[in-house]
């Protein structure tokens, strides 16, 4: 451990704590002893209170606060620049203590500020909700109430806008509790991080196969987002590899700390709130999905946020029981008593628009998930599609002010997602995955509608057919017209899949509902045909037929790996193999026409065609379309060969 600065000993005689900190630097941000002076990062002060056994030297009193009784309240204790602070303690139970922190940004202190626990992220790791300041150099912490027992192993964690890998104790604080018999503990627990496996092969970042057959579908009506690597999230730190969802609902946040901040800190406020996520807290990864500064600024959070399936949502950590389904979103700053800006709601209101409009969220339908019951909330109550933290969890988040308008944003986000689907769409498509231009150009449907691709009469050429919630219209050619058929089947929120079940030469559908797949071999209405339980819930999955006995089934793909069946039924898979990377955009077609599917990456506008169920260098790299394009795959002309195409919203 390097300390910092000359040690300041203090033993408060009228709480029993004791405390041994370090004052500041001769020159903030001055690199520990051993480090490079040019190294870019400053190590992370972490003020640690434990237990106070040994006798100090250097004592100097700190009083309890007479405004609240008893209290125990540290010095005001110097230490490096940061821009986030939390507190953590061993094991997962919220301590009793009221916990309050205040800093010091140039010469003036800050009042005093509750830290509410934070635990929507799981981890062994307790710890209270980020503290976000526009830089400090001074923090006092306060506890009030409780047993008179503090809590085991409890630390203040300061975070500077360029936080090094590792965390080294630059000040440090030892704690006698009132209760002679407390003894704390002396190191902090962490919890293990699930990291990605390495690509077998590299052929080729972008969203993941949307689950439908041969369709990746495109995003419309994109605000502008600071990416992950836009802001400097750490390429070196375990990453939690992300899981998706179908996307259901939106949940409201703040942070706790200051709104006095500069546009040019909040990049570093985020890189300090990933740090103490996913670091300091054991989480592997930031916990929001996005989150949006004063200014209006947008940054990606939770890896995976923007290369998430369409209508889908990579799972952040944000609200315990509702992290699944749920796109997160969180306001840097404090607003429970001043009034957040319009243009951060409307910016708010703009990014959940744009996912629910891809997702085809009917907004003004309850979102499927029932408060458990909070201050805010009585249990067994429906949620609606945008909700606060408060409405789920014991907090104040979002602040009173921004949750006294969540029903205005939900009315604004409605009106967005009215908006943005009434853009009409325009369809390219190629014969071959080949390079060079279209060869069939013409407009269907509207940016909201879901496009499926499929041969819907058996006549050996794929067509499109668009969903609206559980209605269903196949056109079963490519020109302008009123649809061949319509069907209505199963429900709004049903994840469908498209493919030839029977080998009756025409493609179906099937509902998805996590592990069941409900199969159709005919496009009407009624029951399912077969009923079969495969995979994980959590599982990606594509169709295609795998082994050319003209039936596809189904291949679940975990992170890099597919896990191919070749007949509809449970079990294990009959082919594992890994190709390209775990972010990877991945479209299903027959590219070489000998009957058998395989697999393709897209990586922004490139496609990494593989003829073989194998990992290996891609057989046809070419370039297709705009990035933001949507993806289809489909044999447009009957030749026995699929192509590729792209779906352009206007």
């Amino acid at each position: 451990m390097t300390s910092r600065g000359a040690r300041l000993v203090v033993h408060a005689s009228v709480t029993g704590l004791v405390v041994v900190g370090a004052a500041a630097p001769a020159a903030v941000g001055a690199p520990a002893e051993g480090a490079a002076a040019d190294a870019g990062a400053r190590d992370v002060a972490v003020l640690r209170l434990t237990d106070g056994s040994g006798e100090p030297t250097d004592l100097t009193t700190a009083v309890a606060d007479p405004r609240v009784g008893t209290s125990v309240v540290t010095p005001e204790l110097d230490a490096p620049e940061f821009t986030v602070a939390g507190v953590t303690w061993a094991g997962r139970q919220a301590p009793d203590e009221e916990i309050s922190i205040r800093v010091r940004t140039g010469e003036e202190w800050s009042t005093w500020s509750g830290l509410e626990p934070e635990a929507a992220g799981g981890g062994d790791v307790g710890g209270t909700e980020p503290y976000v300041v526009g830089g400090a150099t001074g923090v006092q912490l306060r506890l009030e109430g409780g047993d008179g027992a503090l809590p085991a192993d409890l630390r203040v964690h300061l975070i500077p806008g360029t936080p090094s890998g590792g965390e080294t104790e630059a000040a440090s604080a030892q704690a006698a509790a009132a209760l002679p018999e407390r003894v704390a503990t002396s190191s902090t627990a962490r919890s293990s991080v699930l990291s990605a496996p390495a690509a077998a092969s590299e052929p080729a970042a972008a969203p993941d196969a949307a689950p439908t057959h041969g369709v990746l579908a495109a995003t419309t009506g994109a605000p502008h987002v600071i990416p992950r690597a836009g802001w400097g999230a750490s390429s070196s730190t375990p990453h939690w590899t992300p899981d998706f969802y179908e996307l259901r609902a939106a949940v409201v946040h703040h942070t706790a700390g200051s709104n006095d901040y500069t546009a040019a800190q909040s990049a570093g406020i985020v890189r300090g709130i990933y740090h103490y996520h996913a670091n300091t807290r054991g989480w592997g990864d930031i916990g929001y999905n996005f989150l949006v500064d004063k200014y209006g600024q947008v940054f990606e959070g939770r890896n995976g946020t923007l290369a998430a399936p369409y209508g889908w949502m990579a799972e952040g950590g944000h609200a315990r029981g509702f992290n699944s389904g749920t796109l997160g979103i969180s306001v840097l700053g404090d607003y429970t008593t001043v009034r957040a800006p319009d243009h951060v709601l409307s910016t708010m209101a703009e990014v959940i628009a744009w996912k629910f409009a891809d997702a085809g969220v009917e907004v003004r339908t309850p979102s499927g998930y029932v408060s458990p019951g909070s201050p805010a909330r009585p249990a067994g109550q429906q949620l609606p599609r945008v909700f606060a933290h408060r409405d789920v969890e014991s907090t104040t988040c979002p602040g009173d002010n921004i949750y006294a308008r969540v029903p205005a944003l939900l009315d604004d986000v409605a009106r967005r997602v009215s908006a943005l689907g009434g853009r009409p769409s325009e369809v390219f498509l190629k014969n071959t995955a080949t390079a060079g231009a279209a060869d069939l150009t013409y407009s269907r449907g509207r940016s909201a509608d879901t496009v499926l691709v499929g041969d819907w009469d058996g006549d050996g050429v794929d067509t499109l057919a668009l969903r609206r919630g559980n209605r269903y219209d196949f056109y079963n050619s490519h020109e302008a017209g009123e649809p061949d058929s319509v069907v209505h089947y199963g429900r709004a929120g049903d994840r469908v899949l498209v493919g030839d079940w029977d080998g009756d030469g025409r493609d179906t559908l099937a509902v998805r509902r996590g592990r069941e797949y409900h199969v159709k071999n005919s496009l009407s209405g009624g029951n399912a045909d077969q009923v079969i339980v495969y995979g994980r819930e959590g599982d990606r999955v594509h169709v295609g037929d795998w082994n050319g006995d003209g039936k596809d089934t189904f291949a679940v793909r975990r992170y890099s790996v597919y896990h191919v069946k070749h007949s509809m039924s449970g079990g294990k898979a009959d082919r594992v193999f890994r190709y390209g990377r775990d972010s990877d955009l991945v479209l299903v077609g027959d590219w070489d026409g000998d009957g058998k599917d395989t697999i393709t990456v897209r990586r922004g506008r490139t496609y990494y065609v593989n003829n073989r169920l194998a990992g290996g260098e891609a057989t046809i790299v070419l370039d297709f379309g705009r990035p933001a394009d949507a993806s289809l795959a489909g044999d447009w002309d009957g030749d026995g060969v699929d192509g590729i195409g792209v779906r352009r919203v206007g």
